[in-house]
């Protein structure tokens, strides 16, 4: 599958003048690009599998995910991120690249900026289960208060204004 692009357009929460793309695509880009990862985990009824936390930036329902650690490679980060805030439990094998969004700033690199600049990157990867999500918890010292497998009807509901919203779309269909 080529690259595609999904949309365009700015996010809300980034606090600094940029552009943000959100592609459809089967390969990342660099690694070392790559600040963020991300897990679009179907079960057998085409349920995904979200996360809940009280969070200024991220709170509410969101995808499981987060920075990638030093050292770290964003499918581990994936694979770290899903199983300290949902509790599910998956191998790196398990992941297919689905996307990611080119976080591109304007000016010049801000005091204390922590990510690739002036191009950075967020990994969505994806994978079906065999079988029906069963009932998950976050890690007793997660940022997030519980998990749910969500019909992506519920989903889109849950979560109207997430950037990662196409990326279900492309898998799912729009609803």
């Amino acid at each position: 599958m080529p690259d595609k692009l999904l949309s365009s357009g700015t996010l809300p929460d980034l606090g600094l003048p940029h552009r943000s793309d959100l592609f459809a695509s089967r390969e990342l880009p660099a690694y070392e690009l790559i600040s963020t990862a991300f897990v679009l985990l179907f079960d057998s009824s085409s349920r995904l599998l979200l996360r809940y936390a009280d969070l200024p930036a991220r709170g509410g329902w969101d995808l499981p995910g987060g920075h990638v650690e030093p050292g770290e490679t964003p499918p581990e980060a994936a694979v770290r991120e899903l199983r300290e805030e949902t509790g599910w439990p998956l191998e790196e094998s398990a992941l297919t690249v689905l996307g990611w969004n080119r976080i591109q700033l304007e000016g010049p690199k801000p005091d204390g900026f922590r990510y690739p600049h002036p191009t950075g990157y967020l990994a969505y990867f994806t994978t079906h289960l065999a079988e029906p999500g069963r009932p998950t918890v976050p890690a007793p010292d997660s940022e997030c208060s519980s998990a749910a497998w969500l019909t992506p009807v519920e989903a889109r509901a849950h979560c109207p204004n997430r950037r990662w919203l196409p990326l279900l779309d492309a898998v799912q269909g729009p609803a």
